[in-house]
This record gives C-alpha cells, sequence and structure tokens, in this order.
C-alpha cells in the first residue's frame, strides 16, 4: 500500500468517534466527504501558497471499504493537474484498523481548487516561469 502512495502527502489523520457513525453503525459518508474538503483544501494552500482558495469540484467518490468505531482515517493526496486559476489533487482514503492490523482505501476522489483574489474571483496562482539571466556556472552545462 506504501508504494501505491509514492507520491501523495498525508494530508490528514481523524480517528473514527460515536459522532461519526451513521444509523448503520459505519463512518457517515457525507463525514468522510468533510474530512477529505478539510484535508484536501489544507494541501491545496500549501501547494498554491494562499489560503484564498474555494472547492470547485468533487470528482465521482466510490465508498469501498467502511470505516468502524476505533479505526483511524488516512488522508492522501497529490497534485494531478495544475492550470492557471486552479489545481486538481487526487485523493486517496485508507482506513486503519488496530486489531487485526489492517490497512483498506475506502474511497477515492479527485478535487478541484480555485484560488480567488480579494474580490472572490478566480485568479492566477501560479507565478510565471521568468528564464535565468544569469551566466550558467562551471559544471552545469
Amino acid at each position: 500500500m506504501q508504494e501505491a502512495l509514492k507520491d501523495f502527502i498525508l494530508s490528514a489523520q481523524r480517528l473514527v468517534m460515536y459522532s461519526d457513525l451513521n444509523a448503520a453503525g459505519r463512518l457517515f459518508g457525507g463525514r468522510l466527504m468533510a474530512w477529505m474538503d478539510e484535508a484536501s483544501a489544507m494541501t491545496a494552500m500549501r501547494i498554491m501558497s494562499t489560503k484564498r482558495i474555494v472547492t470547485k469540484k468533487f470528482g465521482e467518490v466510490v465508498f469501498d471499504a467502511p470505516g468502524m468505531l476505533g479505526d483511524y482515517v488516512e488522508i492522501w493526496c497529490r497534485p494531478l493537474r495544475q492550470g492557471m486559476t486552479s489545481l486538481t489533487l487526487d485523493c486517496r482514503v485508507l482506513v486503519r484498523t488496530i486489531q487485526p492490523e489492517t490497512v483498506a482505501q475506502i474511497c477515492r476522489s479527485t478535487v478541484v481548487y480555485v484560488a480567488l483574489d480579494e474580490d472572490g474571483r478566480p485568479t492566477p496562482w501560479r507565478q510565471p516561469s521568468v528564464p535565468s539571466t544569469a551566466p550558467p556556472q562551471e559544471g552545469t552545462e
């Protein structure tokens, strides 16, 4: 499982508590999606170097495994696409149990964030690359 997460950033960990459970005694899907939005937003803010972002779109979310009371959830993200005003993250959510020790993927999704200016309009977040005018240093050619 760790090899599959090689390029991912651990964005958040959560312990599943009673208040996180649905009527069937499983982790409530809406709670998990809120955790995913919060964790991936923090990752997007770090990458985009701004806290002024909004969630534009969640991709399809398919729940593959349950989260149970006492399990802990790990949310992993990696940049997938970088637009001029947007960033798309690939998010994977794992659940870890303690006894017996297991790891399973609960779900995955893509999430798109857009950077905003002071007036709430989309704004570029990436700095245009500027070619260096300095002469190359010895040994770098």
